[in-house]
């Protein structure tokens, strides 16, 4: 089998960086979102307290995903 081109690496770290990046912005709809949605029904899923401290895990564990998408787009030459 023959080796890809630099132009094919260059387009799976693109597609490595998307991926990354969209599963963070999932976690941030699943994590932020929703739950801050429920807040306003008469039975939200998460007390104030809980979701506060959900969502702002979510947003860092999504800005550390962030990250690393921006490292495989470093990696393009």
């Amino acid at each position: 089998m023959t080796e890809p081109s630099q132009a094919a690496k260059n387009e799976l770290l693109k597609f490595s960086a998307g991926f990354i990046s969209n599963l963070g912005i999932g976690l941030i709809a699943a994590g932020v979102f929703a739950p801050g949605l429920s807040l306003l029904s008469t039975n939200p899923i998460l007390s104030k307290a809980e979701f506060l401290v959900v969502g702002f895990g979510c947003i860092c564990v999504a800005f550390l995903l962030h990250l690393i998408g921006r490292g495989f787009l470093r990696q393009i030459r």
